[in-house]
């Protein structure tokens, strides 16, 4: 079935545009599936002939979002969630990006793994899908994962998704190897032994609550 050809004008629109600094009411001119224009007034000065106007009663119109932490449960859990799925209910909110944290099973810590989402993702998903790998073997914080391979397969950053590693030597041993292939490390970063039975933030609440507290030093 093709596409309707009209152009599509979304009127009374709130338009955010961060590569303009843009945040104001307005409307959006699309044609031939492109946005032609996107200002206030595009409405009063005239529009093509057959264009369908939405009318957007104030609601936000933006580039596309980025989702950065995606807990997608394929490969391993498909009961709960795939990346079809997954991706589906993103682009229902207005995400068109998902990066893919590793806790799946097996852990995403194998090229081989890494090419298998990047593969199911073109064949299923409706939004863009990039794996993150992990930064330790397993997410165990002890062994370094390959992050040569892994980047070289398509990997887009390299993380240990809720875990945060707290071996020193071998943290500083990925970020070194991080640096030298120009990837990006994103670390959860908790002291789980500042956080110990803690439940919620440290402070007066939480003790008039009667709630083990965690001191921001944790993080």
């Amino acid at each position: 079935m093709l596409a309707d050809p009209r152009p599509i004008l979304l009127a009374n629109a709130r338009i955010v545009d961060p590569s303009r600094d843009l945040d104001e009411p307005g409307d959006v001119l699309i044609a031939d599936g492109v946005i032609r224009d996107a200002r206030r007034g595009i409405r009063a000065s005239g529009v093509p002939e057959g264009t369908e106007t939405i009318d957007c009663r104030g609601r936000v119109v933006a580039p596309g979002l980025v989702d950065m932490r995606a807990f997608v449960g394929e490969p391993g859990a498909e009961h709960r969630e795939t990346l079809a799925s997954a991706s589906r209910a993103a682009a229902a909110g207005g995400v068109t990006t998902i990066v893919c944290q590793p806790e799946t099973t097996p852990v995403i810590d194998d090229p081989a793994i890494v090419d298998f989402v990047l593969r199911r993702a073109r064949d299923t998903a409706i939004v863009h899908v990039h794996p993150m790998a992990a930064l330790t073997k397993g997410l165990g914080g002890q062994e370094m994962a390959e992050i040569g391979l892994l980047r070289a397969s398509g990997a887009v950053a390299f993380t240990d998704g809720a875990r945060s590693v707290t071996n020193a030597q071998v943290m500083r041993r990925a970020l070194t190897y991080a640096r030298d292939f120009d990837a990006l490390v994103v670390h959860h970063t908790e002291d789980p032994d500042l956080i110990g039975e803690g439940v919620m933030n440290e402070g007066a609440f939480a003790t008039r609550l009667g709630l083990m507290g965690i001191p921001g030093a944790a993080e």
